[in-house]
């Protein structure tokens, strides 16, 4: 008899993970807390971006992996989940590396595996996109980089693991998982006890409460990260890149900014771009979710609003304030492992997991059908020096 699996989280990785799984039908059961693609959790939104370009060999080499899972996708099923417009990585030539990696880094590992980019100063930059980079900017440009279409996936596996008879379960949130025993036994906040051969856990925030009482107590610290959308010109719509601002830390700015082109309307119908900064402050860091606060701090508003208007061009009146909690790791690498003969997990999605995700839902998948997952996955070990802290 084929396997009873469960998994705990529907964001995007717990939904690829029942998606290679879908075809055990009923002997699949996802629970999600509250609903796929809530404005709550880290998953939601219509985009993200997908690339190469990062100054970490090994985390360019499984991009490139996840593209060509997400070509098969496509092709699969007759939609488009990906927009190619490309990426432009620009700011301050400096070595240190943040969480998205830094210009000199990446270029290194671009030319050592032969992909594609583009140089720019800051006069071509100014003149090919609505930007005023300062002069002493430089550019990286990867041309077939492009933007995952977030909601459009979400629906696709969300869909296609019902059709394929997994259970999907909302609004029923997971409180306990015991692993004595033959079986592993997940209780749900409806006062059921399920149980099963494998549990999945992608419970982003919720991993180390659940985590702690099993003996495991993982390095994991929540950001609030914060994004805005902001109205622009009707007539220079087209002329804004996808992007990110490499700039050094200046005592309360991260200075890592990042950016979308057009890909959606206002609700004033005015076409619209999605700006963000990829970094938060210690106020809005926390270890366990019930501590993150619900709003940015409004200096940090401020920030993003002064990025926006000294940095972009044509750019008119922001529209809206939204936060996403992550699960950051100290080293923004993630944990794909088995903890225990009957426990895999993905946690520590540190900002930029989804271009990743089909590949996430493959490795999961692999994991709890105990067969060998065809990657090294040595660099996203939860035993690897500094991710597992002594359980209090």
């Amino acid at each position: 008899m084929s396997p009873q699996i469960i998994i705990i989280g529907g964001g995007v990785a717990g939904l690829a993970a029942a998606y290679y799984l879908r075809h055990l039908g009923d002997r699949v059961c996802l629970f999600e807390a509250r609903t796929v693609g809530n404005d709550e959790a880290s998953s939601f939104g219509q985009s993200r971006m997908y690339r190469e370009m990062y100054s970490d060999g090994y985390f360019c080499r499984m991009a490139g992996h996840a593209n060509r899972l997400w070509q098969q996708l496509e092709h699969e099923h007759e939609v488009q989940l990906q927009r190619r417009h490309g990426l432009l990585f620009y700011g301050e030539e400096f070595d240190e590396e943040t969480i998205e990696g830094s210009i000199p880094g990446a270029r290194r590992v671009m030319e050592e595996r032969a992909i594609a980019f583009e140089v720019h100063d800051a006069a071509s930059m100014a003149k090919r996109w609505n930007l005023e980079p300062r002069p002493e900017f430089v550019g990286l440009f990867e041309p077939t980089a492009g933007a995952v279409l977030a909601d459009r996936v979400l629906r696709l596996f969300a869909d296609e693991i019902r059709r394929a008879g997994v259970l999907l379960f909302e609004g029923r949130a997971v409180e306990r998982i015991d692993l004595d025993g033959s079986q592993a036994s997940v209780h749900t906040s409806d006062g059921a006890i399920h149980r099963a051969d494998q549990v999945v856990m992608c419970a982003g925030p919720w991993t180390n409460q659940l985590l702690r009482p099993l003996g495991f107590d993982l390095s994991l610290e929540l950001w609030l990260m914060l994004w805005a959308h902001y109205e622009v010109a009707q007539e220079h719509a087209d002329g804004f890149p996808q992007w990110f601002c490499f700039q050094r830390h200046r005592g309360r700015d991260g200075g890592l900014y990042y950016g979308f082109p057009v890909m959606s309307s206002a609700p004033s119908g005015r076409p619209q771009i999605k700006v963000g900064i990829d970094w938060a402050p210690a106020e809005m860091r926390a270890l366990r979710p019930h501590d993150l606060p619900r709003a940015p701090s409004p200096y940090l508003v401020d920030l993003l609003d002064a990025f926006v208007r000294t940095q972009l061009r044509h750019v008119e009146a922001r529209v809206d304030i939204r936060c996403s909690p992550y699960t950051m790791t100290p080293d923004i690498h993630f944990v794909v492992d088995r903890l225990h003969p009957r426990l895999s997990l993905f946690a520590g999605g540190s900002s930029h997991a989804f271009k990743f995700a089909p590949l996430l839902g493959q490795l999961l998948a692999s994991l709890a059908l105990e067969q060998d997952p065809g990657h090294d996955l040595s660099s996203w070990r939860a035993t690897r020096p500094g991710m597992i802290r002594p359980n209090p």
